[in-house]
């Protein structure tokens, strides 16, 4: 509040600067212009400026002058950056900053000269006495800088002066005579008696020294008074010098000497004095680790605390010493009296050693390991009923947690991260993206060595929603979107207070701390999460058209009309039927497309094209037609960026796949159901080559029309209706992004396009050649038997009365047809065996696939398959 009164007349100055208004006339529209530029410094976030980007920037620019053959600006400039280094201020990198953005071209524009313009001019050489002497000589005529002689006309010091007496000056100096030098006196030497009596005191008084017999060595061991040892424990545990305890160079504690106590056994009080050295031994490791130099700061926000409590309980420890000394105690103090209050207060902060070692040895991330270590702590503490150092714990725990969750509050307010960051869980990459994975790739999680997140374990399952909160903020920014005003200050309502989250007045006061503090973070991480995602998502749909597009791709790819596809497949293979051009010129199938599917709204025709891989498609003479013939036809439709960060273009080829499946059906079917010639027997003689004809155009009629139903309505079908479902439920981007990789996965598998499936993939498209081979041959016997058969009517009327005694005209000319037709005839004759062994390669495949568990589509169309092979 502060900083912003310290605002509110900087601001109105801008205001009144620009706009020219009079706080006198224009009072209400400039207090609405002082409220909206205070919200928007308010909400405005300004980070400051990199040091080391600035120095970069410097340097390139000294040397694009060198380069440019301007060394001597470049080297004025060097000179005056090493002047600046020296200069200390917090905010010379931003006014470094500012002078490079307001330069302009700096290279072209610079001049050398102008460098003489900020040279200081030479200060001036000081005055002398002579050149002022010379300005203005002194007058030898006045006597007023002689020597005044006082003693002529001085009066008693008991006399006034009348007001008619008046002091004359002499005229000439008078002389006064000098005393004589005296030699300065040596100072004498002063010898102090020594007080033997006073040394013998105040050795005596020295109780933790031994008494020594004649001999020098030590005769007895010293006896101390209780309140003496108590002083020097408690001195000891404010890590203060004592007579007694030393550290060693190890910082290992140790008692110098032994001493006794009138009345205590020497075995209570050496437990005694040791209990005491173990506790000052762990109140010493924690002392020095609090003082250390960190730079973490959640290990800084750590140390404070526990400084903190070192301080309350030495306050403790100077109020035993008040007890110990002053009179006005009567109660006595004993060596076992201050253990026990010792032990009960240091009991807590002795339990912060094992978190002390966790932070010296932890290599997966200090601070996580901290505070996973502070977290199990409460829970141990909670579960042994120590509601002592479950309190304690549980204040350093939230304390922590606060500092740790900063950047976390800043993702999730405004999608930023800071720079360098290593303690948290996410990071930018750093890598060129492209915006097609803005989304996916911008942002990614960090990991330690074992696989875990770079996180406290009980922030895991919420590590990938605080993830996806952050990223849809920031990617609507990105989009130039506003961002949910109610996530600001998301900060105040986190479980970062222990008396919020456990105190005794808390509702769910019987349940354990892991289950309420768990409750308290997922309600925080949930509200925020399912804000930022709800915006995004219905950004998506309503701004950028998400399911219109979806539609479009059903449209285009999976034929959802099924009217529309039949039209442009009969298109298509109408041109391939002629032959003479190219069938797949992509301008005008392109144009084909787009005058079949411009009348669907969700359809956008400029987004739709058709190219063509290679020269498969062109028609060659005499060449076999086969069905992969047809893959060479590739239909795109162009996706803006924001729609292709959840419908990935690495998914774009399965789409194609499933169009190419589609059309190959629909192409065997229209080459099986294409009209028959005239003569489709074969003749009286050969029943069994038109029983044989019959018989495979019906089963690969049925095989056509048993795989078409199963693409159209047991797969396509039902998997887009699921996935539209997931879809309308999905609460994030992420799960809508999962929902279309697992639906466009599930088409492939159920459309038989995956790798596992690639032999019974391989087995329906040469089924599908199979067709386009029966069909040729059937036309090719059709027209020749035809033809033939003109000719025999011809010859009859040519010869009618000369073979007068021939009954049958059409026995040799058949045998004739038969006779030249064989090869095509023995091919004809084996294509049923053919049909029977892809069907089974295809049987095989399926059901190897359906014993893994791949759904229950496969086991229908098993089912719907395996009567072909029966019949």
């Amino acid at each position: 509040m502060s900083h912003q009164r310290s605002s509110i007349p900087l601001v109105e100055h801008l205001i009144t600067s620009i706009t020219g208004l009079s706080q006198s006339t224009d009072s209400t529209a400039i207090k609405y212009l002082e409220r909206e530029s205070l919200s928007i410094l308010r909400d405005s976030k300004a980070s400051r400026i990199n040091q080391f980007t600035v120095k970069d920037r410097i340097a390139g620019l000294e040397e694009k002058f060198r380069v440019f053959n301007n060394d001597e600006l470049a080297d004025a400039l060097h000179k005056k950056v090493e002047k600046l280094s020296n200069w200390d201020n917090k905010w010379q990198p931003e006014i470094l900053a500012l002078l490079l953005d307001l330069s302009e071209s700096p290279v072209t524009r610079t001049r050398i000269e102008d460098l003489e313009v900020l040279k200081q001019p030479p200060p001036l050489p000081p005055l002398t006495w002579s050149q002022i002497l010379a300005d203005d000589p002194l007058d030898s005529s006045n006597d007023i800088w002689n020597t005044i002689d006082y003693a002529e006309d001085s009066l008693e010091e008991d006399e006034a002066l009348t007001p008619d007496h008046t002091v004359t000056f002499p005229a000439k100096p008078v002389s006064v005579p000098q005393r004589p030098l005296v030699p300065a006196e040596l100072p004498k030497n002063f010898n102090i008696p020594v007080e033997h009596v006073l040394i013998q005191e105040i050795t005596e008084a020295l109780f933790w020294k031994s008494k020594s017999g004649s001999t020098g060595l030590p005769t007895e061991v010293p006896f101390l008074l209780e309140t003496q040892l108590i002083k020097e424990i408690l001195f000891m545990l404010m890590q203060l010098p004592t007579n007694i305890f030393q550290r060693s160079d190890h910082g290992q504690l140790r008692v110098v000497g032994t001493y006794r106590i009138q009345g205590v056994s020497t075995e209570a009080l050496d437990d005694i004095i040791n209990s005491f050295i173990f506790i000052g031994q762990e109140l010493a490791n924690v002392h020095d680790w609090v003082y250390r130099a960190e730079v973490v700061h959640m290990l800084q926000t750590l140390q404070a605390v526990l400084r903190n409590k070192l301080q309350i309980f030495f306050a403790l420890l100077t109020e035993l010493e008040t007890r110990l000394l002053h009179p006005a105690f009567q109660a006595p103090v004993t060596l076992l009296s201050v253990l026990f209050e010792v032990q009960v207060a240091t009991r807590p902060i002795l339990s912060i050693n094992s978190i002390i070692s966790v932070q010296q040895t932890s290599q997966t991330g200090k601070p996580s390991a901290v505070l996973e270590s502070i977290y199990d702590g409460i829970c141990f503490a909670e579960s042994n009923g120590d509601e002592d150092v479950y309190k304690f714990f549980g204040e350093l725990f939230f304390q922590c947690l606060k500092t740790y969750l900063k950047p976390v509050f800043e993702w999730i307010e405004f999608g930023s991260l800071e720079a360098d960051d290593e303690v948290f869980f996410i990071k930018k990459n750093g890598k060129e993206l492209s915006k097609e994975f803005l989304w996916s790739d911008q942002y990614i999680l960090r990991y330690n060595s074992d696989g875990a997140f770079h996180a406290p374990h009980f922030l895991h399952p919420k590590v990938q929603k605080i993830f996806t909160s952050g990223k849809s903020i920031s990617f609507m920014s990105s989009l130039g979107l506003e961002t949910p005003e109610i996530s600001r200050g998301s900060s105040s309502i986190a479980p970062t207070d222990f008396e919020s989250v456990c105190g005794l007045d808390h509702a769910n006061v019987m349940q354990p701390f892991s289950e309420r503090f768990g409750a308290a973070l997922n309600t925080w991480v949930n509200n925020n999460h399912q804000l930022s995602s709800l915006n995004l998502r219905g950004a998506m749909a309503s701004h950028y058209g998400l399911w219109r597009v979806l539609d479009a791709l059903e449209y285009i790819y999976l034929s959802r009309n099924g009217a529309i596809t039949s039209h442009v497949a009969s298109a298509i293979f109408s041109r391939i039927n002629k032959g003479k051009t190219p069938w797949n010129d992509q301008f005008i199938l392109t144009e084909l497309f787009r005058e079949a599917y411009g009348a669907l709204d969700c359809v956008n025709t400029a987004h739709v094209f058709v190219r063509s891989k290679g020269d498969k498609g062109r028609e060659l003479p005499n060449r076999q037609r086969t069905m992969s013939d047809l893959a060479c036809l590739v239909v795109g439709y162009k996706l803006p960026w924001v729609i292709a960060n959840v419908i990935r273009p690495n998914f774009e080829d399965i789409y194609q796949r499933v169009f190419v499946l589609l059309l190959q059906v629909l192409r065997a079917k229209e080459m099986l159901s294409r009209k028959a010639t005239a003569s489709l027997s074969i003749g009286d003689d050969d029943k069994s080559t038109t029983a044989i004809i019959l018989s495979l155009r019906h089963r690969l009629l049925w095989f056509i029309n048993t795989l078409h139903c199963y693409l159209t309505t047991t797969v396509l079908s039902q998997a887009c209706l699921e996935f539209r479902t997931k879809m309308e439920k999905a609460e994030d981007l992420d799960e809508m992004i999962a929902a279309h990789d697992a639906h466009i996965i599930r088409l492939e598998k159920q459309c038989l396009l995956s790798g596992k499936l690639a032999s019974t993939h391989q087995a329906i498209v040469s089924m599908f050649d199979l067709a386009a081979l029966f069909s040729d041959l059937r036309t090719s016997l059709g027209q020749e038997l035809d033809m033939r058969a003109d000719q025999t009517r011809k010859y009859h009327r040519d010869n009618v009365e000369a073979s007068s005694d021939m009954d049958d005209h059409d026995t040799p000319e058949r045998r004739f047809d038969i006779t030249n037709n064989s090869q095509q005839l023995a091919k004809l004759r084996k294509l049923p065996l053919t049909f029977g062994r892809l069907l089974g390669i295809m049987l095989i495949g399926l059901r190897e696939a359906n014993r893994s568990g791949a759904g229950s589509c496969w086991g229908i169309l098993i089912e719907e398959l395996a009567i072909g092979e029966i019949n």
